[in-house]
């Protein structure tokens, strides 16, 4: 049987239950396939959001972030083995900057020894940084393929590391195959002019029944959601909030937003300042079963990031029935909207151009009805994990197959 080991940092944990979740369930579904190791890099650096300036809070917050991580265990299932492996390290950026004599000088031998005694088939890393470098190595000492699955946009990777994005980015030429999620982040891979392996894009899945009736809206009320981390500016929450304004002068409506992050407070008090108290509602961190209740109860999503290199909530939310409205650019609404799905595409990081596209659907109850429908469709057609899976293992199966007979 084949076998694949996997190396992702975002992964769920005790500390962090729905983190990277969607690796999991990736995971999971090549497990029907083949046999897939995946090394779970735990970093050991105080996060953001335990600080507090109560010191009571502050020791109450750390005691539980350190019990949760050192009570995270590895597990297994079918062909499926998940190995944690604690480490500390420089809390980000500095991290990035130095990781690979950081990551090679720490914890390269231990891995190494992890993996002797399984005998693996391929090396696959989620994400460019920080452990392609470990993996370029190990996939080198075993005499096996590399394959990079790139889950970042590129100019995102540029604005994290303005300075060393060329040096990041040449990681890519110590693969033997390269996946993306989206025909923007090939592209926009593709036009930086360096010499790639070929690049495959791979369609994620999701995990929501798709619903077998028709939505019902409540067009008295439209609920308008959106789920995203609070940690990153790209997110675009601000021109979310700042669409409201308008939007809630004209159309009788409440937003939700889910997700948590260090940007949480600050968009709290942006709404107070628009004086949103009353119509926009942060839920903060959200579990699976949640999220799927909110959608369920939702009317229209909204997520105006970009750049963004796809975005599995959107797949969520279509299985939902939920109408979805983003920005042009974004990886996952061009897809859509490649793949027949009318998606509503604003202009980027414009609040009334978000503004006027969340009231223009709003007063076309058929456009939303069939939005829906369209939406299911796609999402059944393309976005499952067992498809996701089976692509998956078909590319690798088929590269390993080259690799080996060179």
């Amino acid at each position: 049987m084949l076998k694949v080991v996997e190396i992702s940092e975002c992964f769920p944990n005790k500390f962090k239950p729905v983190w990277g979740d969607f690796i999991l369930q990736h995971v999971k579904a090549l497990s029907e396939y083949c046999s897939v190791i995946t090394i779970v890099p735990l970093r050991f650096v105080p996060p953001r959001e335990i600080f507090a300036f109560n010191p009571l809070k502050l020791f109450s917050n750390f005691y539980k972030w350190i019990s949760d991580l050192l009570s995270t265990s590895d597990f297994g299932e079918k062909n499926l083995k998940v190995i944690y492996f604690p480490f500390f390290s420089l809390p980000r950026p500095y991290f990035d900057s130095v990781n690979k004599k950081f990551t090679e000088f720490f914890f390269y031998n231990s891995i190494k020894k992890k993996l002797l005694s399984e005998n693996p088939d391929v090396i696959y890393c989620n994400w460019i940084s920080p452990w392609a470098d470990v993996a370029s190595r190990l996939a080198k000492e075993f005499h096996i393929p590399l394959i990079i699955d790139h889950h970042e946009d590129i100019p995102t990777l540029k604005k994290l590391f303005p300075n060393d994005h060329k040096v990041i980015l040449s990681k890519f030429t110590n693969a033997n195959g390269i996946i993306v999620h989206s025909s923007v982040n090939k592209s926009d891979l593709e036009n930086e002019k360096i010499e790639l392996p070929e690049i495959n894009v791979i369609y994620l899945g999701q995990k929501f029944p798709v619903i077998d009736h028709k939505k019902e809206f409540n067009f008295s009320e439209l609920k308008l959601v959106c789920i995203s981390h609070l940690s990153e500016p790209r997110k675009n929450i601000d021109v979310l909030l700042n669409s409201m304004k308008d939007i809630s002068m004209k159309l009788n409506s409440k937003l939700l937003i889910g997700g948590d992050g260090k940007l949480k407070q600050n968009y709290e008090r942006l709404s107070e300042s628009f004086s949103l108290g009353k119509i926009v509602t942060f839920a903060g961190s959200l579990s699976q079963k949640s999220i799927g209740e909110i959608l369920d109860k939702s009317d229209i999503f909204i997520l105006p990031s970009f750049p963004e290199a796809f975005g599995v909530v959107f797949l969520e939310a279509l299985a939902k029935g939920l109408p979805v409205i983003t920005c042009k650019g974004n990886g996952g609404g061009e897809e859509l909207l490649k793949l027949g799905y009318p998606v509503i595409l604003a202009e980027p990081n414009s609040a009334e151009s978000l503004a006027d596209s969340v009231l223009t659907l709003a007063g076309d109850k058929e456009k939303m009805k069939s939005m829906s429908e369209c939406g299911k469709e796609i999402v059944t057609r393309y976005f499952s994990w067992g498809k996701n899976a089976q692509s998956t293992y078909d590319y690798i199966l088929n590269l390993t197959k080259i690799y080996n007979a060179n």
